[in-house]
């Protein structure tokens, strides 16, 4: 554990991406083994709630390859498609279709997956594309 030091911090400058508000991006790679440690619910974005989503689930992950943090903001709409990314985990972490269908977000928590990132660039700007499949 490293000693507070008050005098540093109150040196420290902001960084250019700090002032542009973009966050850190998780690095691309492949992250075997992740614990879901939570699940929280927040209320969606105007746009988001007219295209039929209910929440934005933030689903954090505790991996040991990786010592940042590792967390996803996943749509929960009042149907869910199959290639949206809260059904690619639902299948991922219980792919027997008599399980998945008897679970709710807050049964991830303590459930295994394996997580894979990648950087996309579109119409929208960059972000960080979460992909998750069963545990090896």
């Amino acid at each position: 554990m490293s000693d507070f030091d008050p005098d540093a911090l109150l040196n420290t400058t902001l960084t250019e991406d700090e002032f542009e508000g973009k966050k850190p991006r998780t690095p691309e790679g492949s992250y075997p083994g992740c614990t879901i440690v939570d699940v929280r619910a927040f209320e969606p974005h105007e746009q988001a709630k007219e295209k039929g989503t209910k929440a934005r689930l933030l689903v954090t992950f505790d991996c040991d390859a990786y010592d940042g943090d590792l967390a996803k903001y996943v749509n929960f709409k009042e149907v869910n498609g199959p290639r949206s990314t809260y059904m690619k985990l639902m299948k991922a972490v219980w792919p027997d279709k008599e399980v998945a269908v008897t679970k709710a977000p807050r049964d991830l928590i303590g459930e295994i997956v394996d997580v894979s990132v990648f950087h996309e660039t579109g119409d929208f700007g960059d972000w960080d594309e979460f992909r998750f499949t069963p545990p090896r």
